[in-house]
């Protein structure tokens, strides 16, 4: 059977404990901080995103209603031009 006794093999550390929990709460909120404007950051973006892909399909719409409305108000001119043509014969 192996034997299952641990050697207490720590790490002895050179500084004192209260500079390093101050060093890792340090550095912790910093990330948390980091996270936070990057989360922050990351939904302005998206809603961004939203807005303009609705903007797009709005103007894509108008666009598209646009080009039906001139095509029948040209095809109404050429029927009036027409009329007028054969009146002036």
């Amino acid at each position: 059977m192996a034997d299952t006794t641990r050697s207490d093999d720590s790490v002895q550390y050179k500084s004192p404990a209260w500079a390093q929990r101050w060093f890792l709460k340090r550095s912790r909120d910093n990330w948390k901080q980091k996270y936070m404007e990057l989360k922050t950051e990351c939904k302005r973006m998206k809603n961004r995103v939203n807005d303009v892909t609705k903007s797009r399909e709005q103007w894509r719409q108008e666009n598209k209603e646009l080009k039906a409305r001139v095509e029948d108000l040209e095809q109404q001119l050429a029927v009036l031009r027409g009329q007028l043509a054969s009146k002036k014969k």
